[in-house]
Order: structure tokens, then C-alpha cells, then sequence
């Protein structure tokens, strides 16, 4: 009979999995009560139900709730540096986009979707905060300087995959012009929620033509 082997045992990698795993959890958890109940009006004793966990255990992983969007915050920004970096910008974007916007005039949040804003509750929830507490104004001033950083880098990686030749000054009014179409996509989806997908794909053509400097 052949000798037993196996890999090392790691006593840490199990708990560190396990509460990784938790700490999700609980995100997952204060996301749906922050975009449900608002920031202020979701208590953690709603948030610790919500994930099916004691608030002893929650306070474990988050002192507060400021802890938890701010926590919100860095994970949407992996999030959209990851979806960027993994998928170049295709001929695809405007439907892409369009389908984004759609389910954002249902009011769903996008789960396995490139997006910078996953729900616009709680973007809305976030962005008001950020006028009230200077903690999550700088953790979201910073998201939003990388964010745009790597939409730049998105877009240069975009134009020398063609062979376009560099403009760091264009490069930077095409990515403002992303990120307002985006956003501004968002925000639309709440107020109007009933214009027309016609509308919304001509514009996208023509400002994504722009973006993409096509």
C-alpha cells in the first residue's frame, strides 16, 4: 500500500475561510436592510436578523454600522476594479448598459453585472451619508478617484488595443463622460423610470460612441 500523504495542515485557513465567510454574510445582510429600511432607519438588531446571527457575534466583525458601509464601500470597489480589468470594453456596452438600466427602473440591485453602481438605493444611501460624516466622505472621495483612475486605464488599454494613438487630455474628458452617463443612467432609472428603451439605447450609442472615441 502506498505511503499516506497530504499537504500541510494550516491550522488558520479554515477559521480565516469561515469568517470571511461571515463577514460577507453580514454585508450581505446590511446591504438589503440599508437598501430596504435607509442607513439610518435599518438598527443593527435588524441587520443581525437579517443574517440569521446574534448582534454579539456581528459586533465580532463590525463595530457599528459606519463600519459596514464603509465596509460597503471597498467591496464595491473591488468589485468594479476586478469587472473592469477582467472584461475590455466591447462593441457590446450600449446593450449592456441598456439591460443594466432596466433593471434599474424595477429597483433590483445587479448581481453579476459590470456596473460601478450595483444598487442606486443604497448608492443614494451612501452618497447622503457622505454629506453628513467625513469618515465615509474620504473612504468615498478615495473610491471615487480609483474608480475613475482605472475607467482611464479601461479606456487607454482600449485605444491601444486599436492603436489609437494616447491623449491623456481626452482620455480624461471620455472617462468623465462615462461616469456621468452612469451615474446620471441611474438616477434617471429612479426619476423616469418609464422612458422609453428606445431613448435610453440612442443615447447610449452616441455617447458611448464618444467614449469610445469611435
Amino acid at each position: 500500500m502506498a505511503p499516506h500523504s497530504s499537504a500541510p495542515h494550516d491550522p488558520d485557513a479554515a477559521p480565516s475561510a469561515r469568517a470571511e465567510s461571515q463577514r460577507e454574510r453580514i454585508l450581505d445582510a446590511a446591504q438589503r436592510c440599508f437598501i430596504a429600511r435607509g442607513f439610518h432607519a435599518a438598527t443593527v438588531s435588524d441587520i443581525a436578523t437579517e443574517a440569521g446571527i446574534s448582534q454579539g457575534l456581528m459586533y465580532r466583525y463590525f463595530d457599528n454600522k459606519r463600519a459596514m458601509i464603509l465596509a460597503l464601500i471597498e467591496r464595491q470597489l473591488q468589485s468594479d476594479q476586478q469587472s473592469m480589468r477582467r472584461n475590455p470594453l466591447s462593441a457590446d456596452i450600449v446593450e449592456n448598459l441598456l439591460a443594466i438600466h432596466q433593471l434599474w427602473t424595477r429597483g433590483e440591485s445587479i448581481a453579476g453585472v459590470d456596473a460601478a453602481i450595483a444598487s442606486v438605493a443604497l448608492y443614494a444611501e451612501i452618497t447622503a451619508e457622505a454629506q453628513r460624516d467625513p469618515v465615509v466622505a474620504d473612504v468615498l472621495q478615495r473610491h471615487d478617484r480609483l474608480t475613475t483612475q482605472t475607467v482611464c486605464d479601461w479606456l487607454r488599454q482600449h485605444d491601444l488595443a486599436r492603436g489609437a494613438a494616447i491623449d491623456e487630455a481626452g482620455l480624461q474628458r471620455r472617462t468623465l463622460l462615462m461616469r456621468t452617463v452612469v451615474e446620471g443612467l441611474a438616477m434617471r432609472a429612479v426619476r423616469d423610470p418609464d422612458i422609453a428603451p428606445q431613448t435610453v439605447r440612442a443615447m447610449l450609442a452616441g455617447a458611448m460612441a464618444q467614449v469610445l472615441n469611435d
